[in-house]
């Protein structure tokens, strides 16, 4: 398996916190999401086979930290920038296996919930967030290597759409571990309040 980590600059990512959180704040909230995510991905396959998607120098960086290898987004949209990492996969002898989409702002993923998505038998395997709209976790078995990326508003219906169109099958995952994520004031302060150390 081959994890693809798409991050947008740090200090540009969670625009939708600033009600809670200042921009010094949110960038720095954004980069340990990011390394949280990067020792996840690598507890499970390797830093070897993680690609961080990103423009930004910070985020290269942090991964070059953790000897994990970045690909360029040179486009400043998600599934432009998915698909061209895709093509680079390919040129270095990757497409023979799983791809799995991992974004950095899954605080409660775990290593297990991770590992049950990759159990799920399904060409496509869906994680869609609470609300039922969006895509929080993507993994596409060799199969579907290159099903088309949908991400943006209503993916999680448009991803689903797209499988029954291609003839792939899909499992759609309900596991409160990667649907909860961090988007708004009320979803931040949820997982601070899980976070605190219990007194």
């Amino acid at each position: 398996m081959i994890i693809l980590v798409p991050c947008k600059h740090l200090g540009a990512g969670k625009s939708r916190l600033s009600p809670c959180l200042d921009d010094e704040e949110r960038r720095r909230l954004c980069g340990q999401l990011l390394a949280r995510t990067l020792e996840l991905a690598t507890s499970m396959v390797g830093a070897g086979r993680i690609r961080v998607v990103t423009a930004d120098p910070d985020a290269q960086a942090l991964a070059a930290q953790r000897r994990v290898s970045t690909i360029a987004d040179t486009t400043g949209e998600l599934n432009s920038a998915l698909q061209r990492a895709r093509s680079q996969l390919e040129q270095d002898g990757f497409q023979n296996g799983s791809l799995m989409v991992l974004p950095i702002d899954l605080p409660f993923a775990t290593n297990s919930s991770l590992s049950e998505a990759d159990k799920q038998p399904a060409d496509i395997v869906v994680a869609p967030d609470e609300g039922g709209t969006g895509t929080n976790l993507l993994l596409l078995r060799s199969g579907a290597w290159n099903f088309p990326f949908r991400f943006g508003p209503n993916s999680y219906a448009r991803h689903l759409s797209q499988a029954q169109s291609s003839g792939l099958t899909l499992v759609s995952l309900a596991d409160w571990r990667l649907a909860r994520d961090i988007d708004s004031p009320d979803q931040y302060m949820a997982w601070m309040r899980a976070s605190a150390p219990n007194t």
